[in-house]
């Protein structure tokens, strides 16, 4: 079983525009509505892909009434909810001639409600995987990750951390199984531009870090183990929509993972699920994940 949580969900509002992005009223093209938040997200695809997921996240308000339908339609995704009295935030994406978005701070969680989803956590079995991904909301700081990494240990299962800010030294305390950062990101956990990118990586290993899933855009990913690099590769496709691509990555080679399909498998699927998403108005859909998987190519190399 696939565990995601999302510690600060959203509703994610798109306003298309039919120009450019500039000051003053304009009209919008299209407008629409979809249940957003990095964890959420993976659930999404997951369920896209037919594969089970339970997806965790702070609910409250007009807002998360909407987010518990809209996950409500999904066939392979179960919402648990910790009930909050505050909504959930509406964040604004901006698509013209050029990407805007507006992301609200949303809710402050209290210390009895993490202590809750905590309680939620604990159903995690063996070999199961925990994927807690996207922003933590305000009031939740990185004792909530240290005690979730310490229930994987305790229950034998898999936590996989994409979480951006997150700093090389809580990654060590929660040695995590997997992590996503792309390049921006691996080099905000140093604070050093300077360092090449293996040496990050092998500093990683060395804090107890398993693997590392490097994400590159249309440059394609890294997938790093303690004696193994693979290099995947895709021929490069005019973006519609970037909000998501990591997700649908993540969400794409954690699925096929948990099916024991091996690392090249779940990488060509993880790959397609990036390239599907940056060319529709949401996530992968499986119809274009399973077409862009043919033109997806995975080198082995030792490290």
């Amino acid at each position: 079983m696939i565990i995601t949580h999302t510690s600060n969900p959203s509703i994610d509002y798109y306003v298309k525009l039919t120009g450019e992005i500039k000051k003053g009223v304009q009209r919008s093209a299209s407008s629409y509505f979809l249940a957003g938040g990095k964890g959420l997200n993976v659930s999404t695809v997951l369920d896209n892909m037919g594969i089970n997921s339970i997806a965790t996240a702070y609910i409250g308000g007009f807002t998360g009434a909407f987010l518990k339908k809209e996950i409500a339609k999904h066939k392979h995704a179960r919402l648990e909810c910790v009930s909050i009295d505050e909504p959930n935030r509406i964040n604004i994406k901006i698509r013209g001639n050029d990407e805007m978005d507006i992301n609200d701070n949303g809710p402050s969680i209290s210390f009895a409600k993490q202590k809750e989803m905590l309680e939620l956590l604990k159903q995690v079995k063996e070999n199961d995987f925990l994927v807690i991904s996207g922003s933590l909301a305000r009031g939740v700081g990185e004792d909530f990750l240290f005690k979730a990494s310490e229930i994987t240990k305790e229950h034998k299962a898999h936590l996989v951390l994409d979480i951006a800010g997150i700093s090389k030294d809580v990654i060590a305390k929660c040695k995590p199984f997997l992590i996503k950062p792309n390049l921006e990101e691996l080099h905000a956990m140093y604070g050093d531009r300077k360092k090449t990118v293996t040496e990050m990586i092998d500093g990683l290993f060395k804090k107890g870090v398993q693997s590392v899933l490097l994400s590159k855009g249309a440059q394609g990913a890294e997938f790093y183990c303690k004696d193994k690099l693979y290099v995947v590769s895709h021929k490069a496709l005019a973006a519609v929509n970037t909000v998501g691509a990591g997700d649908s990555m993540l969400a794409a080679f954690v699925g096929i993972l948990s099916e024991n399909k091996g690392i090249k498998e779940a990488l060509k699927w993880g790959a397609a699920a990036g390239q599907a998403a940056v060319i529709s108005d949401g996530l992968a859909d499986l119809k274009d994940l399973e077409k862009l998987k043919e033109g997806v190519k995975v080198e082995e190399l030792s490290r």
